[in-house]
């Protein structure tokens, strides 16, 4: 029998808590990968307007076309030692006995999600910043 209280669709009061946990992370999940949607959107915008103007400055457009390479494979190779770290800890914790529930491995997959797409987003943010000149974004 469960304890504590009985939600009506079944679910006892613990698993709530851990669904809302989840609904939670999961939202804030999208609320960062939707910025980073139009945070690239402005980076592709201002380096479109940068790279086919017809002045000069042969060596900053050979250079930003560069840097645009580079930054996309380092944040791929942060991303994925960051997401085999996150997979990693992952195991042990199930091999030890704390990965239990449906929800707990949920909470370990968005775990090893949220760390794989983490190093991208920055430096997508960091690209708009720098390239539209704004401080910050909201």
């Amino acid at each position: 029998m469960l304890r504590g209280r009985v939600h009506p669709a079944g679910l006892n009061e613990g698993a709530l808590k851990v669904s809302r946990r989840l609904t939670k992370r999961s939202l804030a999940i999208a609320k960062a990968n939707a910025q980073a949607g139009v945070d690239a959107a402005l980076t592709i915008a201002a380096r479109t307007q940068g790279l086919l103007a017809l002045s000069g400055g042969g060596f900053e457009k050979a250079r930003e076309a560069q840097l645009m390479v580079q930054e996309k494979v380092d944040a791929a190779v942060e991303g994925a030692f960051a997401a085999q770290a996150a997979w990693g800890a992952f195991w042990i914790k199930a091999a030890f006995g704390g990965v239990r529930t449906p929800h707990d491995v949920s909470a370990g997959l968005t775990a090893v999600a949220e760390a794989a797409a983490g190093p991208a987003r920055r430096k997508v943010r960091a690209n708009a910043r720098r390239l539209t000149g704004a401080k910050a974004f909201p």
